[in-house]
């Protein structure tokens, strides 16, 4: 009798460790969720209804690489913070800042990009948040670009969507300068076929770091070592360089709006 019951708690052992692999493995090949931030040229929806752009890119490789489905969705820039806040996405890819790092979890970084100002290349004066005290400054709407400017209350901060909307407003005399990425002033001028040299830049924060970041409320630790991996790998390999700032492939012209 002793030996039946032992049998049967060996059988019952292995039922267990059975069910709990299956259960691991199919946990594993669940896809994960990404809400990517509807910000030209690092994510957007084409006329063909195609998502395309740098971040769309690396979701896509990330997936490629290590196997895990993932489903990007474009989201307005703070929607993509608060579902990344509340658990509603896994992950996301965004500008690193002490809040995030304390609200979720930076996974790796991904990118790093110099902050700019910028202006109208035959305007004169200087390009300092200091000298801009008063003056009109625009701005992608909920970027994190750097403390110095997240705490400055003497610059009018005028908010867009789009850096194609901050050049026509530039142009027009309506703002004196632009803050944002090289990334996406260079894209947004190659995009609309206008030389670079219209402006003047000066560096405002040089290596801004663009991290993986995953929820706190929806975490995925066994896909977010993964996803580390392969973004160590399109590091060495020289995919990131290529993706941020090789040059642009199948890229749409940058809104205005």
């Amino acid at each position: 009798m002793q030996y039946v019951a032992s049998r049967f708690l060996v059988f019952m052992a292995r039922c267990v460790l059975a069910v709990s692999l299956l259960i691991t493995s199919a946990f594993a090949d669940e896809s994960v969720t990404f809400a990517i931030p509807d910000v030209w040229p690092w994510a957007y929806e084409a006329d063909s209804g195609e998502l395309r752009g740098s971040l769309i890119e690396v979701a896509e490789r990330l997936s490629e690489i290590t196997g895990i489905p993932v489903e990007p969705h474009l989201r307005p820039l703070r929607r993509a913070i608060v579902e990344l806040r509340s658990g509603a996405v896994n992950f996301t890819i965004l500008f690193q800042s002490p809040e995030l790092d304390v609200e979720a979890i930076n996974v790796s970084p991904v990118t790093r990009v110099n902050i700019l100002l910028a202006a109208m290349a035959y305007s004169d004066y200087p390009l300092t948040l200091e000298d801009l005290k008063g003056k009109r400054v625009a701005y992608i709407r909920g970027t994190y670009l750097g403390q110095a400017f997240e705490d400055d209350t003497e610059v009018l901060k005028v908010p867009v969507n789009a850096i194609g909307q901050a050049v026509e407003l530039l142009s027009l005399g309506r703002i004196s300068a632009i803050l944002a990425s090289d990334h996406n002033i260079y894209r947004t001028l190659s995009s609309r076929s206008q030389p670079q040299d219209m402006l003047r830049y000066r560096q405002h924060v040089p290596g801004q770091q663009g991290a993986l970041y995953m929820s706190r409320e929806s975490r995925r630790p066994e896909v977010a070592r993964k996803f580390s991996a392969a973004i160590e790998q399109m590091d060495a390999e020289g995919e990131l360089d290529e993706i941020f700032y090789g040059e642009a492939r199948d890229i749409e012209p940058a809104p205005v709006q």
